[in-house]
């Protein structure tokens, strides 16, 4: 059994090299002499997100790394707090690519590329970027856009995509006779005014500095400046104009809610965290030392210095500097939880529990906390509390495949394969693998009893999936 589950953890997308300009705020020539609105119905709305995820794994090297897409899940679910009830689930996901962009999809699949994520000066420029695009798929501009064509017509204008090099200019030239009809474009315009307007009004709701807005519009127009022939993808489909910086800022004078304070930046360690995904350890642990000099109190420094050297196999310099790092910053956002994982590594298994017990004490309602004791419990062998802890984490992000999967295997592990197979096929559905879940949900039943109350629960579960695919 444990064979049989081995075989079966998360995998990653393979790399390709094309990104995806997104239709749904692209500009496309249209027959249609005004705008129709809620043409496509939400649960097309969801075929379509659905269906654009699995081709978007196989065509976008997606990032496969809890801590970084939880962080823009974080920002995402942020937003959408302040937006009352919502027509579909959104999802959130990072692409690994240097390019300064960003998508969203009809049904509420939304795409960050991490050259943005490495771009942006602050929390408050991503979520000016993520309020902008859940407005796009929240308000359906795809379908006002394009009149509202039927869904095979939408997932090809989808599956649009920018060649680098060469195959560059000819694609911007393409999308610029777009943007010439002179009706669409106006219309398009239409459409960036009301994402930019809605997207800074939830910004200031959620607490969010609305100035983060526009200052992303600055670094596309400073990226712009720096290369005329390699424009932003963003820029491409956004098109950045003296009328949408004059109502930004207008808006940004009327939104004037105070922001909230949320102590350090996440965004900073994330920025570290995607350089150590490129294995650029050394150039990290360089610049963080010289900060963080012998006389030095500054525990960020130092605790980016302790990452890097954990990503090389140093443990024990790593330990050393969080060590001091939590010395000096006890307080320090996720600094227990990276101290727990050390530890854990370095079979410190006592050392480890009290620094997630200082993690969870902090931040009970973080995911991530009660996935990395799941990591914890299962070095030490202790399948029971690894899985519980688990389930934990599956309540607190419920659309994370990640914390399903695992929760699959330790069941697996503890001999009880029927709840094994069921929380694989939790995962494999998050991961929209419908056929593999129907797999497992069916072994499940089996094994379980078609009989037996559970039996029956993931039927009716299974029941469902099979009537959403006809």
């Amino acid at each position: 059994m444990d064979t049989l589950y081995n075989q079966r953890m998360l995998h990653r997308g393979s790399y390709f090299f094309l990104a995806i300009l997104i239709a749904g705020c692209s500009y496309l020539p249209s027959q249609q002499k005004a705008p129709v609105t809620h043409t496509i119905q939400e649960d097309e709305d969801t075929k379509i997100s659905r269906q654009f995820r699995r081709e978007a794994k196989r065509q976008l090297k997606l990032l496969n790394n809890p801590e970084i897409e939880g962080y823009v899940d974080q920002v995402g679910r942020r937003l959408l707090s302040v937006m009352g009830p919502q027509s579909f689930e959104y999802r959130f996901f990072v692409v690994e690519d240097s390019q300064l962009n960003a998508f969203s999809v009809p049904g509420g699949s939304i795409y960050f590329y991490t050259g943005l994520l490495e771009r942006a000066k602050n929390t408050g420029e991503v979520a000016g970027v993520m309020g902008h695009e859940i407005i796009h798929a929240k308000d359906r501009h795809l379908a006002r856009l394009s009149g509202g064509p039927d869904p095979v017509s939408i997932l090809g204008m989808l599956g649009m995509i920018l060649a680098r090099g060469g195959a560059a200019a000819q694609a911007a030239g393409a999308i610029s006779q777009g943007i010439a009809a002179s009706r669409q474009f106006a219309f398009s315009r239409q459409l960036e005014m009301e994402a930019d307007t809605l997207g800074v009004k939830y910004m200031a709701q959620a607490g969010y500095d609305p100035k983060g807005a526009l200052g992303f519009m600055k670094t596309l127009d400073q990226q712009r400046a720096i290369s005329q022939s390699d424009i932003p993808p963003y820029l491409m489909t956004h098109p950045m104009t003296q009328e949408r910086v004059a109502n930004m800022e207008q808006l940004i004078r009327t939104n004037v809610e105070r922001p909230r304070s949320d102590g350090p930046d996440p965004l900073k360690k994330i920025q570290v965290m995607l350089r150590l995904e490129r294995h650029d350890e050394a150039a990290v642990i360089s610049e963080y030392e010289r900060i963080a000099s012998p006389n030095s109190d500054n525990a960020e420094a130092r605790h980016f210095v302790a990452l890097a050297q954990q990503a090389q196999g140093k443990l024990a310099e790593s330990r050393a500097n969080y060590e001091k790092a939590r010395a000096l910053d006890a307080r320090r956002p996720g600094i227990d939880r990276d101290l727990g994982k050390l530890y854990g590594q370095m079979g410190e298994f006592q050392l480890a529990h009290e620094a997630f017990n200082r993690a969870l004490s902090a931040q009970p309602r973080e995911a991530l906390n009660h996935l990395y004791l799941g990591e914890l419990f299962e070095r030490e062998g202790n399948l029971r509390d690894a899985a519980r802890v688990y389930l934990d984490a599956t309540n607190l992000a419920p659309l994370s495949p990640v914390a399903f999967n695992r929760l699959g295997l330790a069941y697996g592990k503890m001999n009880r394969p029927g709840e094994g197979y069921y929380y694989l096929a939790r995962s494999m559905l998050l991961q929209d693998e419908d056929a593999r879940a129907i797999a497992d949900f069916e072994r499940a039943i089996k094994i379980l009893g078609p009989n037996s109350s559970r039996g029956q629960m993931i039927k009716e579960e299974l029941d469902r999936l099979k009537a959403r695919g006809r």
